[in-house]
């Protein structure tokens, strides 16, 4: 069989991408410089909210904060968006510390003019609770002082109750949310009467989302007919709860680590079916 070229490793294959538009580009250029056919679905929307008062609240007494936490790019978008709403900056000189969960996070803070303190190795709650005790010298130097944290209006619990049981003052302040778009209904149909090769989650909610678009029934059939990447342990997890075990995980939880990975899978499988048997 002859060898085929890196950046044709997915020729022929139909790639479909669940996720949010704002991770779509960079993840269908790598899809297609492999040479594999890129099938967008939009799937998810980051929306404002209506009730912004724990928001506004925080925001008027930044000063009282020893670290902001931003846990998605799409939290720096909203945050940084209400802040020039209401007209202010946060002083380089006595502004909180700025810990950001991942490397586009940290890059979306940077956009907006300001610094980041932190960033974990692990881009999860989890790796921000290690490297927070890490810079700190132990969560415990942080009880008494105040955190505050703007994310999704619904998200995981386990980087607030954390910080609350090391006796961190802990402020939520919902700033998006994230619900379900309305993607083209010939796609939909499209995926009825053909599963995908390789299917790309970039977040749990990716995964539900599919699932109930196209019905439980079709929903799992597709995942487990499809070879699944998925961008994280979380993400992983979900899948699970569905029935599938992704094929494809990749190291960390960036869009550039979740093409490598998908890379180095079917080149794998391309070196297994080119030893002789």
């Amino acid at each position: 069989m002859p060898q085929i070229l890196p950046n044709k490793l997915l020729s022929n294959l139909t790639i479909l991408l669940a996720c949010s538009e704002k991770k779509m580009a960079e993840l269908a250029a790598g899809i297609e410089r492999m040479g594999g056919h890129a099938v967008p679905l939009h799937i998810i929307e980051a929306r404002d909210i209506e009730d912004k008062h724990l928001l506004d609240a925080a925001l008027a007494s930044l000063q009282e904060y020893s670290w902001i936490i931003l846990t998605s790019a799409y939290g720096v978008s909203f945050f940084m968006k209400r802040l020039a709403d209401m007209n202010i900056t946060m002083d380089a000189q006595n502004m909180p510390k700025l810990c950001a969960i991942g490397p586009a996070t940290a890059d979306a803070v940077r956009e907006s003019g300001y610094a980041v303190d932190l960033i974990p190795e692990k881009f999860v709650a989890e790796g921000i609770i290690d490297a927070l005790g890490k810079y700190c010298g132990g969560l415990q130097t942080l009880a008494g002082k105040k955190v505050l944290i703007p994310r999704a209006k619904d998200a995981r619990e386990v980087l607030p109750e954390a910080l609350v049981e090391a006796g961190v003052q802990v402020d939520i302040a919902p700033c998006y949310q994230t619900v379900r778009a309305h993607p083209d209904d010939a796609v939909l149909q499209n995926l009825r009467e053909k599963n995908p090769d390789l299917t790309v989650f970039t977040s749990s909610s990716g995964i539900r989302h599919l699932v109930d678009l196209l019905g439980a029934d079709e929903g799992r059939n597709l995942l487990r007919q499809s070879v699944v990447a998925v961008i994280g342990p979380i993400t992983y997890s979900t899948a699970e709860s569905f029935g599938k075990r992704p094929e494809i995980i990749p190291k960390e939880n960036t869009i550039a680590s979740l093409l490598q990975a998908i890379r180095d899978y079917y080149a794998g499988r391309q070196s297994a079916a080119d030893r002789p048997r």
